[in-house]
């Protein structure tokens, strides 16, 4: 049998509202910008790159909020470790 090492992902602990760019919401641009994270084992996003975005200045708010961010990081063997996921954020004008 396989010894599966026990591993929970990381969860969000505190976000940043991300402001919504002048520039898209005058276009009236919605959707959603998808980043790859490296999150460190104290939980702080260390690195955020853009795998998918929208323009109008909404990848950049998303990174530069997301740097902000906070996660429970990931536990691998009960220990904290740094990983890497991907991390979607749904721009909705009100």
């Amino acid at each position: 049998m396989l010894y599966q090492p026990s591993f929970s992902a990381p969860s969000v602990a505190s976000e940043v509202k991300i402001p919504y760019p002048d520039e898209a919401r005058r276009a009236g641009v919605e959707g959603t910008v998808t980043l790859s994270i490296t999150i460190d084992a104290e939980g702080r996003v260390v690195k955020a790159s853009l795998v998918k975005g929208l323009g109008y200045g909404l990848d950049e708010a998303a990174r530069n909020a997301l740097l902000r961010f906070r996660f429970k990081p990931a536990v691998k063997n009960g220990e904290p470790v740094s990983t890497e996921m991907k991390y979607s954020y749904t721009f909705v004008l009100d």
